[in-house]
């Protein structure tokens, strides 16, 4: 009786690593990324979005906030967002990237309040102002 429980348990515990393997090859189609895959795909991978085409950058100004960071840059008197991140418990709800005479992130909390840090470029660093909800 001992036998057919092992045996009935190697069979349960086949079946469900079966199914667990197919159901994880439709989740992720062609299988897991090498080493060599995956730092081909870091060094390739950009983690600021191109500036739009015809504007030329100075050297962006970072910012930090409670509510997130964002790093930007001016070209021409026009403010541009080269990047912009929600701190913890946060999200980004709206972005106006420009370029134009001035560009803004809108972070919100897990409570509902925003914040708008709104970036203008009177010269040629830029600055920002930043607003909430509160």
């Amino acid at each position: 009786m001992r036998g057919a429980g092992l045996a009935a348990w190697l069979l349960a515990a086949a079946c469900a690593t079966s199914a667990g393997t197919w159901a994880v090859s439709l989740i992720a189609p062609g299988g897991a990324l090498t080493e060599a895959q995956v730092q081909e795909a870091l060094a390739t991978a950009s983690a600021q979005p191109p500036p739009p085409p015809g504007v030329t950058l100075r050297a962006g100004s970072s910012f930090a906030y409670p509510e997130g960071s964002l790093t930007a840059a001016c070209s021409g008197g026009r403010a541009v967002l080269l990047s912009w991140t929600p701190a913890q418990n946060h999200s980004v709800e709206d972005v106006e990237r420009g370029p134009a005479p001035s560009a803004a992130v809108t972070f919100e909390s897990a409570d509902d309040r925003t914040t708008t840090v709104t970036v203008r470029c009177p010269g040629p660093v830029a600055s920002v102002v930043r607003g909430t909800d509160d």
